[in-house]
């Protein structure tokens, strides 16, 4: 039953730090002139901060699936472990946590490959919804824990869920919000373009009349 326990724990914590490191990455990253201009070193001390969560998640996640194989309270092959829905424990719920670990594995490697992909315009562009696939793999892990967690009735189990997704949503609300200030939404958008049409019809208006 040791394995069984190191194995819970390491499940929760990989979702505390899944959670950690979806919210650095929401508040480190965004197009707004805030987010552009904040100062040099804090940008870099929230990225790094990012990065360094997003590994001891995947190291956590590996060892939570190590330890789940290896025990035998549960009946989790290694093909179970790596095929979705194929476990024989849970195999919905065990599936569910397959897939976030894989969504987590392919953040993880576009956000190394980064640097490299950056003087290509066209892996630029395709970059950022790769990234985005964190925002997938983690209400996959929440599932995963809900419907795999045999602590999921116990009280602490529920704060530690609840408070992992006011996180979540108060960071990527934080980063909607600031981008939407930036950009001043759809009506704004439109009154821009009404304002350069106008603009545009003076200015023919005007060389009619001077011809």
């Amino acid at each position: 039953m040791t394995l069984w326990f190191l194995a819970r724990a390491a499940g929760f914590m990989a979702l505390l730090g899944a959670t950690t490191a979806v919210c650095l990455g929401a508040i480190a990253s965004g197009s707004s002139p805030a987010t552009r201009l904040r100062r040099r070193d804090t940008r870099l001390l929230l990225q790094l901060a990012h990065r360094s969560a997003a590994v001891v998640t995947l190291a956590l996640l590996a060892l939570h699936a190590v330890l789940l194989i290896l025990d035998r309270h549960v009946a989790i092959s290694v093909p179970g472990a790596l095929v979705p829905f194929t476990a024989g424990y849970r195999g919905l719920a065990v599936g569910l946590g397959t897939l976030a670990v894989y969504c987590f594995a392919v953040v993880a490697l576009s956000g190394a490959l980064r640097g490299r992909l950056a003087g290509s315009a066209w892996a630029v562009r395709r970059w950022r919804p790769v990234h985005a696939l964190a925002y997938a793999a983690w209400p996959l892990a929440m599932a995963h824990g809900l419907l795999a967690g045999t602590d999921t009735t116990t009280r602490w189990a529920w704060w530690l869920y609840a408070g992992s997704a006011l996180a979540v949503l108060v960071a990527v609300w934080t980063r909607l919000s600031a981008e939407q200030r930036h950009s001043g939404g759809p009506l704004a958008v439109r009154r821009q373009m009404l304002r350069v049409r106008r603009a545009a019809d003076r200015q023919l208006t005007h060389t009619g009349r001077s011809s």
